[in-house]
């Protein structure tokens, strides 16, 4: 009976950990754009204006929620999870918060390196301990999953509740681009991507005909509707990568060779018939009225970079603050010199390595696939799209936090690699259902 209520206690506890988690992502993802004269778009109904003020407070309350029902079900946390890459992330994050400071700017110093604490107890910390649990008892989705699913449930469909609603209110007038509850398109675009691959990991691991599977078929679909509302290349370009690369669990050599054919039979024929449409349409979406601004913003701010080399040029405005290039590694170097852009590169370097452990597990056969390549598939979008745009910088951002999250669980995964191959477990032998103990 009282082992019965442990578990039942312990069940509930996560469950406020993992809603919890979720809802902080999405709480953060409520900024209010501003147009090119800096005036706020017109509102849009009661509850999501309330949001749009008290987001960022009510996503603080909700990881020191998660935070305190963490600790308070006994788990310790792990000097090993501040080894963790997303750390160097973060200490980039602080040295921009304080450079900020000594120009002036101390509110957003203060308010800003608490958030960040906060932010690493919960989604790397914390993040450690869970997920070490998961992996050990190979019970059911992973912690890291069930918290960005939930994001992705809540964040996903208030877009297109907003959209249907307060069209005027969520899109750029001239470029007809969508930005939904998020300050820009390609803000709403980056952090969409990043649902992609937890999507898809639940479509693999449940299936097309179960209701998980489904749902997440459904709101994959709708995430390339949201992308293709947003304009953004780099965010349909990401969530693409994210579909080729999990399409092989569903698409065996001879599926492939069907599919290959019928390609080969189809294709002619949609283009002849399809080819001024479809040109059209990708036309007026993603390149008319687009300049190329990117290598222009890149250009100067390596020029910035390399008159202060060592530790970056200075903010500007009242209160000082920095304009994030749309490149995050840019964007480090020029705010933050050489001592930024290497901490990054460790970062770099570490989940790199990550990538190669966790490709070491899959051939290993002892953690399931689509489990490893859901972080896989995570760390190559977030490294990819930190080229083309800020990916890893802000202190309150969406993105930034779910970077976090995907590192940290990938982190904890690949540290569990030697304990996974050579610990006391059993583990599957070929693609049977076989096991053998060790």
């Amino acid at each position: 009976m009282a082992s019965n209520e442990v578990g039942k206690s312990s069940r509930i506890g996560r469950l406020i950990v993992v809603v919890a988690s979720g809802a902080a992502l999405w709480f953060a993802a409520f900024a209010r754009a501003q147009d090119f004269e800096g005036q706020l778009y017109a509102p849009m109904n009661g509850p999501l204006e309330a949001l749009f003020s008290q987001g960022r407070t009510l996503s603080l309350g909700a990881m020191l929620l998660a935070i305190a029902v963490t600790l308070k079900s006994g788990k310790r946390l792990n000097r090993a999870a501040w080894r963790n890459a997303s750390f160097y992330v973060a200490a980039v994050n602080l040295i921009i918060l304080i450079k900020l400071m000594l120009y002036g700017n101390y509110s957003i110093f203060f308010q800003g390196s608490f958030a960040i604490f906060v932010q690493l107890s919960l989604f790397v910390l914390c993040t450690y301990v869970h997920e070490q649990d998961d992996i050990m008892r190979r019970s059911g989705v992973s912690y890291v999953a069930e918290a960005l699913y939930v994001f992705s449930v809540l964040f996903i469909l208030t877009n297109i509740y907003v959209y249907i609603y307060f069209e005027h209110s969520s899109t750029v007038l001239l470029s007809k681009r969508f930005f939904g509850i998020t300050a820009n398109p390609q803000h709403l675009a980056m952090s969409i991507a990043l649902c992609t691959p937890v999507l898809l990991y639940y479509i693999v691991r449940y299936g097309v005909f179960r209701i998980a599977g489904l749902s997440s078929a459904l709101l994959l679909s709708i995430v390339l509707f949201i992308e293709y509302l947003t304009g953004s290349r780099l965010g349909f370009l990401s969530s693409m990568i994210c579909i080729a690369a999990a399409s092989r669990y569903f698409l065996d050599w001879r599926r492939f060779l069907y599919l290959m054919s019928l390609g080969i039979l189809v294709l002619p024929i949609a283009y002849v018939s399809f080819y001024a449409s479809t040109s059209e349409l990708i036309w007026s979406r993603f390149i008319e009225g687009r300049t190329d601004t990117r290598s222009d913003t890149w250009a100067s701010g390596w020029d910035a970079f390399l008159q202060n080399p060592w530790f970056g040029g200075a903010p500007g405005g009242d209160p000082p603050r920095y304009g994030f290039i749309e490149s995050t590694w840019i964007s480090a170097a020029y705010s933050g010199g050489f001592v930024a852009l290497g901490i990054l590169l460790v970062f770099l370097f570490l989940v790199i390595g990550y990538l190669f452990k966790l490709n070491f597990l899959r051939g290993k056969r002892v953690v399931n696939s689509e489990y490893i390549d859901f972080y896989m598939m995570a760390i190559v979008v977030c490294v990819f799209m930190s080229f083309i745009e800020a990916a890893f910088l802000g202190v309150f951002a969406t993105h930034t936090m779910m970077v976090y999250l995907y590192a940290a669980g990938a982190g904890s995964l690949a540290s569990s690699s030697r304990r996974l191959l050579y610990g006391r477990h059993r583990y599957p032998i070929g693609a049977g259902r076989y096991y053998v103990g060790r």
